[in-house]
């Protein structure tokens, strides 16, 4: 039957996705001299690893094993072959393609940790790298390295099943210390070495109440690991939804509603970092004064267009908008007094 229709009802999307920051392991094998160019792969099971030329016997399969060997594993890993060294070879990476975050190296020599972690410092990853021998930890003082210190077995690269069981994981869900790591053997470090690890910011697989674990997790500067990480998933959200805000609106105006509709970006990003775990969650009194949403100790604050100088409107620029928040963090250490009295 035919009929006007006076009721017309036309959806638009505005939801176009956005790709947001990998943190994707990467192994790399940097100086072969059996390759001939950089070549790249994608694995997500060890069946992968050996359709991509990996022997049981290579380094780089043991590696991609260890971190595949965890629960959560990530999801998949790339590996990266170069004839050139370590720095040259992850700029030619970064070129060819940027999705990845943390970083493992095949080599042990304490030279090219140090390229590899200043590097990764240069270039807003991290890198996760290991050594027999806690004299690698000296001089070191850098917030995106971290150095397993691990003299049993350490050709079982107890690096990478660490990071293989806590990148996968939502940043700011987890801590890099107290990991039981599937494979792994604890160290035979004396207690006084095992103290000297760790005085110099680096952490050592240890037994205790027959538990092996990470018995911390420091980057060499002495700051914690998922700090770093949170900072950097704060950080790529924030961009990623800003500008998902401008893409997916036809203008956002420079006034107070326009300004209001970014602060609201800045907010919602924050919010999901307290329920990640990144921000301390307001509990007493005093935590309040420092929560705008009486939920997360997190602060934003905004300017009105009438603060806003006339070039910096004039120009389009929004500029003033800066927030706080105060770290979830996490218990590393536990001080408990008793007393026994009849």
């Amino acid at each position: 039957m035919a009929f006007i229709n006076d009721i017309v009802i036309d959806i638009t999307r505005g939801t176009q996705g956005l790709t947001q920051k990998s943190f994707r392991p990467l192994i790399l094998k940097a100086g072969d001299s059996s390759a001939t160019a950089l070549t790249k792969h994608i694995v997500s099971d060890i069946t992968d690893v050996v359709s991509a030329g990996f022997a049981s016997g290579d380094d780089v399969y043991k590696m991609a094993a260890a971190m595949l060997a965890q629960s959560p594993k990530p999801q998949d890993i790339m590996i990266a072959v170069s004839p050139d060294a370590i720095a040259d070879a992850l700029d030619d990476l970064r070129e060819l393609d940027d999705n990845f975050y943390s970083v493992c190296i095949t080599s042990r020599t304490t030279a090219d940790l140090n390229v590899a972690g200043t590097w990764a410092n240069s270039n807003k990853k991290f890198f996760f790298g290991c050594s027999s021998d806690p004299g690698a930890l000296t001089g070191r003082n850098v917030d995106r390295e971290a150095y397993l210190i691990h003299n049993n077995s350490p050709a079982d690269f107890p690096e990478c099943a660490w990071v293989g069981q806590n990148l996968p994981k939502q940043p700011g869900s987890v801590t890099f210390k107290w990991k039981r790591l599937n494979g792994q053997n604890a160290s035979t470090f004396t207690k006084t070495q095992l103290t000297t690890i760790r005085t110099s910011q680096g952490q050592a697989l240890q037994e205790m109440s027959g538990a092996i674990y990470v018995n911390e997790g420091t980057s060499t500067s002495g700051e914690f690991i998922d700090i770093v990480v949170g900072q950097d998933w704060v950080e790529d959200q924030l961009q990623s939804e800003l500008l998902s805000l401008f893409l997916n609106n036809e203008k956002i105006a420079m006034d107070d509603s326009g300004i209001a509709q970014v602060e609201g970006v800045v907010r919602n990003v924050l919010k999901r970092a307290g329920d990640a775990g990144i921000v301390a969650k307001a509990t007493s009194e005093d935590d309040l004064k420092l929560s705008d949403d009486k939920i997360y100790m997190s602060q934003v604050f905004v300017p009105r267009r009438a603060d806003l100088s006339v070039t910096d409107r004039a120009n389009r620029e929004l500029k003033g908008i800066t927030f706080i928040y105060y770290l979830a963090g996490a218990i590393h250490k536990v001080n408990v007094n008793g007393l026994i009295t009849v």
